[in-house]
């Protein structure tokens, strides 16, 4: 708990920061480049959370990985995160910074699963339909998920729309086994 909320003050810090160089968006897609660097890069994630590698270490690794292709300020805050020892809360200052750029740009996340892909046009009027309802712009994060049978199931904040076969069939059993 205690790290979820320093991650939230990191993530705060580097939104406000992002915020007064007008650098929100870029910052937001360098710092998810990082946390995919991460997360493919085993070594790379298991030399930076190792107390024994000294810190100096860390900040030159960072710098060469960092070099021209990002913004001065991302780089200087994950070498602030190596400095203060909380590159191990790397993915949840991410998560939390990617949520607060997301909520300042308007941008609401809409998470959807169909039995089989959807096509451009379906997505296009998908997204128009939930940029309707919830008045900002959708990024739609898809799942394939066969088990679904057909159908579509959208989660968007804490609210869950499911139009699927399976959600159907567990909606008239339900409706069933109430009249018995």
């Amino acid at each position: 708990m205690l790290n979820i909320l320093l991650a939230k003050k990191y993530a705060a810090a580097m939104f406000e920061l992002a915020q007064e160089e007008n650098k929100l968006a870029q910052s937001d897609k360098q710092l998810a480049q990082i946390g995919r660097l991460f997360d493919e890069c085993v070594g790379l994630k298991a030399f930076m959370d190792n107390p024994q590698v000294a810190i100096q270490a860390k900040k030159e690794l960072m710098k060469k990985i960092l070099s021209d292709d990002f913004d001065q300020s991302v780089v200087n805050f994950m070498l602030l995160l190596v400095d203060k020892h909380r590159i191990t809360l790397l993915t949840e200052i991410i998560t939390s910074f990617h949520a607060l750029s997301n909520e300042a740009q308007g941008i609401q996340l809409a998470y959807v699963r169909t039995a089989v892909a959807l096509t451009n046009d379906q997505k296009a009027g998908l997204v128009k339909k939930l940029e309707n309802v919830t008045e900002k712009r959708i990024q739609l994060r898809e799942r394939i998920d066969p088990s679904l049978i057909g159908g579509i199931v959208i989660k968007i904040g804490d609210r869950l729309i499911d139009g699927s076969v399976v959600g159907q069939i567990k909606s008239i059993k339900k409706q069933l086994m109430a009249n018995c």
